[in-house]
C-alpha cells in the first residue's frame, strides 16, 4: 500500500514502472504514505556535485524500485550505506521509515519519519510519520499530528489534503469510533472523488457495520479507481457469494483476469477464487483469495 506533491516530491504506485502521482498503499494497512524521491538534478557538467547527485538518484530508485516489488530487505542493505553517507538527507529518512514499516518495524519507522519531518516540515513527511504512528497504536498522538497537518496544509497549499483525510478515517477505525471515521472518509472523497483508498476503506466500514449493498457499491468504486487492485475485487466477489450471487461474483473475477498489468501474484489469486465458485459452489467466506 494505493497508491503528488511538489515538483522534487514524488509519489511511485504499487506495481507501476513509472512514478506518477498517485497514492503509494503498503500492504499491511491502507494508511497513505508519501514516497519520497528527489528528482535528478539538470544542474550540467558544472556543478561538481552532479555526479555524486545522479549517483545518489540512482540509489533511491533501486530502493523504490525494491519496496514496490516486495522486497524491503533488499531496500535496507542500500539505504543503511546510504543513510551513512548522508544522515541529514529527509528524503533518505523518509525511505528508510518506508522500508522499516514495510519490514513491520513501526517503532524503527517513527525514529525514522520523525528525524525527516525535523529536517523538513513537509506534510507530506508529516503525513508518513503519522502512518507508523498508527501502524504502531499510538492513536492519540497520529490523530494530534493529523490535525496539525490539517492546518499546515491549509497555510503551506497542500493540494492532496484527502490524503489527511483519509489517515484520520483509518485512525478512528482503529479507535473503533466508526461514525467519525465514516465522516472522515466522505470528507477525502468530498475532497477527491478519485481516491481510491478512501473508496476502498469505506466499503470495508460499511461491511463491518453490515450495510452490504452499501459495501458492495463502494466497493465497484474501488474497482473504477483502480482496475490492477485485487483487494477490492475479491471483497467484492466474496460479498456477492454470501449474497447469493455466484455468478456476479465470477464475472467480477473473470473481468480482473483480464485486466492487463496486474501482478502475476494477484492474477493467481483471483484464478484461485474464481476455480473455488466454479467448482463445487463452495463459498468464499473469508478475504483470503
Amino acid at each position: 500500500m494505493p497508491r503528488s506533491i511538489e515538483k522534487s516530491r514524488l509519489e511511485r504506485v504499487p506495481g507501476s514502472g513509472r512514478i506518477q502521482r498517485c497514492e503509494r498503499i503498503i500492504g499491511i494497512t491502507s494508511i497513505i504514505l508519501s514516497l519520497l524521491a528527489f528528482a535528478c538534478q539538470t544542474s550540467g557538467d558544472h556543478d561538481p556535485r552532479s555526479k555524486d547527485a545522479q549517483v545518489l538518484d540512482s540509489q533511491k530508485a533501486i530502493v523504490r524500485n525494491a519496496l514496490d516489488t516486495g522486497r524491503p530487505e533488499a531496500a535496507l542493505e542500500t539505504m543503511r550505506q546510504m543513510l551513512r553517507d548522508h544522515p541529514d538527507d529527509a528524503s533518505l529518512q523518509n525511505l528508510m521509515g518506508l522500508t522499516q514499516l514495510s519490514l513491520k518495524n513501526s517503532s524503527r519507522a517513527i525514529k525514522h519519519f520523525q528525524i525527516a519531518y525535523k529536517l523538513d516540515r513537509q506534510v507530506g513527511t508529516g503525513l508518513n510519520l503519522s502512518s507508523a504512528l498508527i501502524e504502531n497504536g499510538d492513536i492519540d498522538r497520529a490523530t494530534r499530528l493529523l490535525g496539525q497537518l490539517t492546518k499546515q496544509a491549509d497555510k503551506d497549499k497542500y493540494p492532496y489534503k484527502e490524503r489527511i483525510y483519509n489517515n484520520l478515517g483509518y485512525a478512528f477505525v482503529r479507535q473503533n469510533r466508526l461514525v467519525k471515521a465514516e465522516e472522515w472518509y466522505h470528507q477525502a472523497l468530498d475532497e477527491n472523488p478519485t481516491f481510491f483508498p478512501a473508496h476502498l476503506e469505506l466499503a470495508r466500514l460499511y461491511e463491518r457495520t453490515k450495510r452490504p449493498a452499501m459495501a458492495m457499491k463502494a466497493y465497484r468504486r474501488s474497482i473504477d479507481f483502480c482496475i490492477v487492485c485485487y483487494e477490492p475485487v475479491q471483497a467484492l466477489a466474496t460479498l456477492l457469494i454470501r449474497g447469493g450471487k455466484p455468478e456476479e461474483a465470477r464475472r467480477v473475477l473473470t473481468q480482473f483476469e483480464k485486466v492487463e498489468g496486474i501482478t502475476p501474484e494477484d492474477r493467481t489469486r483471483a484464478s484461485q477464487l474464481l476455480s473455488k465458485v466454479t467448482m463445487a459452489g463452495i463459498p468464499a467466506t473469508k478475504h483470503g483469495g
